[in-house]
């Protein structure tokens, strides 16, 4: 098979975009630049080095090693170190991982990478016309094997920036007449249909009229229940993310003598469909109080692990 043929769309942006990580690491201490190379030098200590989708050796790219440790640590810090001659030369970049223990059925439709490809923002249809962007933490042994046609198995993590508690009663209420035609009509034209869009919605909506006064009455929307996702604008950036969701799972783990919380959390919710879930982890004290049940929202960095494919039945 022509593995080239069936390449996702690939676009190339500065080194820069992706930076040096500094404020992901920043997540985990106050001091980055001092502690961070020691935590590099202990993994190399218990190294592990995965090959991800390369089913062998020769599959992988001699130009650069991906070693993540410590071995037996739930977090762990990958770096992706230049090689010439089979000799380490110098540390492209380095970033913190965790994993997770659910897995979304995804293919990869577009990889944005940087220019000395050591990283990559992926680009994941999820199905139900969903897509998720997250840092390929694994890039660096699995660029080369990206088919557009395959399906993949992917665990989504992601590092909070800052959490926040979803008030209960939070609603709005709209009363701007062209929008409450617009949610009327749509909520009407998706009972019509059992929840599924039609091809023509657009077309739909602008022929709806009311057909009593209760119809152009305001509507009260609540979103103190609702699932949202949103990626970063900027290229390159996608990764960086605002979420709302609901709260299905709570743990704990420790690094290197600190404590995490861990929230599993539903990012994307559609009718008719298993809901998708990623693990989020924080140190900050501030958000380690939130229970099961409850709806949070924040900003995140996500994460994509991808180890194996997904055979067509």
């Amino acid at each position: 098979m022509n593995m080239q043929k069936n390449r996702p769309e690939t676009i190339t942006v500065e080194d820069k975009i992706f930076g040096s990580h500094i404020e992901h690491w920043n997540l985990l201490t106050n001091n980055p630049s001092e502690i961070v190379p020691q935590w590099l030098g202990q993994a190399l200590n218990a190294p592990v080095m995965p090959m991800g989708l390369c089913g062998t050796e020769q599959d992988m790219d001699e130009s650069c090693w991906l070693i993540q440790g410590p071995e037996e640590s739930k977090i762990q810090v990958t770096q992706v170190i230049a090689v010439e001659n089979n000799q380490p030369k110098s540390v492209k970049t380095a970033f913190p991982i965790f994993e997770s223990p659910f897995k979304t059925v995804a293919k990869v439709e577009r990889i944005i990478r940087s220019q000395n490809n050591s990283q990559a923002v992926l680009r994941l249809n999820i199905g139900h016309n969903a897509t998720v962007y997250a840092f390929d933490s694994l890039y660096a042994v699995n660029h080369a094997q990206y088919d557009t046609t395959q399906t993949y198995s992917v665990s989504l993590t992601a590092w909070a920036y800052e959490l926040n508690t979803v008030n209960p009663n939070e609603h709005i209420v709209v009363d701007d007449p062209a929008s409450i035609k617009h949610h009327r009509a749509l909520n009407d034209i998706l009972a019509e249909h059992n929840g599924i869009a039609p091809s023509n919605l657009q077309e739909l909506i602008d022929q709806w009229q009311p057909k009593t006064e209760d119809d152009k009455a305001p509507v009260t929307v609540d979103f103190s229940k609702m699932v949202a996702y949103l990626y970063g604008e900027n290229l390159g950036q996608e990764d960086e993310a605002w979420f709302q969701g609901k709260i299905v799972g709570k743990s704990e783990l420790s690094f290197m003598n600190e404590d995490y919380t861990l929230y599993d959390v539903t990012l994307i919710l559609e009718d008719n469909a298993e809901s998708t879930l990623i693990r989020i982890i924080t140190k900050d004290t501030l958000y380690k109080n939130y229970e099961i049940g409850e709806y949070i929202r924040g900003n995140i960095w996500i994460q994509a692990n991808i180890y194996s494919t997904i055979k067509s039945k």
